[in-house]
């Protein structure tokens, strides 16, 4: 079974919607984003829906060389002894990509411009994406492209291994509890107004 638009549309507002009051590590939180989306789209009758983790990127202005988001070993580089590696977490279902985590592009864009100095364009900033794997493009060409909306994911089982098989990558009972509750009243078409520990408000 496909993942209808309208589901992606409302697992992904119920994820973003906790995300972005709760995250304690908002734009590098994407193995959260994938485990949030697979739970919820299960829970929807969804069959075979996926964890999938490797290297991404996502060009977000057409004009500005320099405007393009990059977890892909071939565009970005972890510095040495900080035990780190570089990868992108989302979720597959058959031929389909579905990542949550796209409306995070302008803060991920803006903390680079406040280290470097920088004044990137964000012209492409979806809530979420859900599109066929073969629309994705190669890394060169999202680095290169003229037109924004460009994305590259490139699975990678090693990487996809040591995410699967980390302790830490699991939902705790609280977490799932709450994800339900808010995807639920996302279903119903809310409103709900969620405060949460970051000092923000966000609408599901």
């Amino acid at each position: 079974m496909k993942i209808p638009e309208e589901i992606a549309g409302q697992v992904a507002t119920a994820v973003r919607t906790i995300a972005t009051t709760a995250s304690s590590h908002l734009g590098t939180d994407c193995i959260w984003h994938a485990l949030a989306c697979q739970h919820l789209l299960t829970r929807e009758g969804i069959d075979d829906v996926r964890l999938v983790a490797g290297y991404a990127a996502w060009r977000v202005d057409g004009q500005d060389p320099g405007a393009v988001v990059c977890h892909h070993r071939e565009g970005s580089a972890v510095a040495a002894g900080t035990g780190g590696f570089l990868f992108h977490a989302w979720v597959s279902c058959g031929g389909q990509v579905f990542d949550a985590t796209t409306y995070q592009f302008r803060q991920k864009l803006a903390a680079l411009d406040a280290a470097d100095g920088g004044r990137t364009r964000v012209t492409w900033c979806p809530d979420y994406l859900l599109v066929d794997r073969k629309d994705c493009k190669p890394w060169r060409s999202v680095r290169d492209g003229l037109r924004p909306g460009l994305f590259c994911y490139v699975a990678v089982p090693a990487i996809v291994a040591q995410v699967t098989d980390h302790p830490d990558t699991q939902l705790d009972a609280e977490a799932i509890a709450l994800l339900e509750f808010v995807n639920d009243r996302a279903k119903a078409n809310g409103p709900l107004l969620v405060f949460g520990p970051n000092g923000v408000a966000a609408t599901a």
